[in-house]
């Protein structure tokens, strides 16, 4: 177990598909930061995954996943579409996001996520892996504490906020059209 370095193209996912990718700065009175949408154009097969609200698919053909890493921010949030609906939305809680002038973004995962589930609740998951990486020396006890005021601050906003961020979201992912 370790910190991980991802990037916003999600490169270390899905080696074995097609996709495009295009990235851009963007700064408005809501957000400042990478913003990166990734394209699915072939999948060897559909990409399902277990939840608490069964199984489910979150990449295949002519999906899209919006990626937003704020500048000097503590997550990534990924916004799941198929045929023009958001259908997810999952948050990486991160130690740090290092975002170019381009628009592209890597971060370092801390474990600890946020998915917001169909009925737009915000439920922190992964906790077991966050503290395993604390008792394995992995991280610090401010990291750990990081961790969890940034999922509990996400969790917040999400709740006063879900109408606004996912007509925001929409708004991003037109920035590509």
């Amino acid at each position: 177990m370790e910190i991980k370095k991802k990037h916003l193209d999600r490169r270390e996912w899905y080696t074995d598909s097609e996709r495009d990718y295009s990235c851009l700065y963007h700064q408005d009175d809501y957000f400042r930061g990478g913003i990166g949408l990734i394209t699915f154009t072939g999948l060897a097969k559909p990409d399902m995954v277990n939840t608490v609200e069964g199984p489910f698919c979150i990449a295949d053909q002519g999906y899209q996943w919006l990626e937003l890493a704020p500048e000097n921010g503590h997550f990534v949030l990924t916004a799941m579409f198929h045929d023009e609906q958001l259908f997810q939305q999952y948050i990486d809680i991160t130690l740090m996001n290092d975002v170019a002038d381009n628009g592209d973004a890597v971060f370092f995962d801390l474990f600890l996520d946020v998915v917001i589930l169909s009925d737009g609740t915000p439920r922190i998951v992964d906790s077991e892996e966050l503290d395993a990486a604390l008792s394995g020396g992995i991280i610090s006890r401010k990291e750990y504490d990081l961790a969890w005021q940034t999922a509990e601050k996400v969790t917040a906003s999400c709740n006063l906020r879900n109408g606004l961020i996912r007509q925001k979201l929409y708004e991003y992912r037109d920035l590509f059209r």
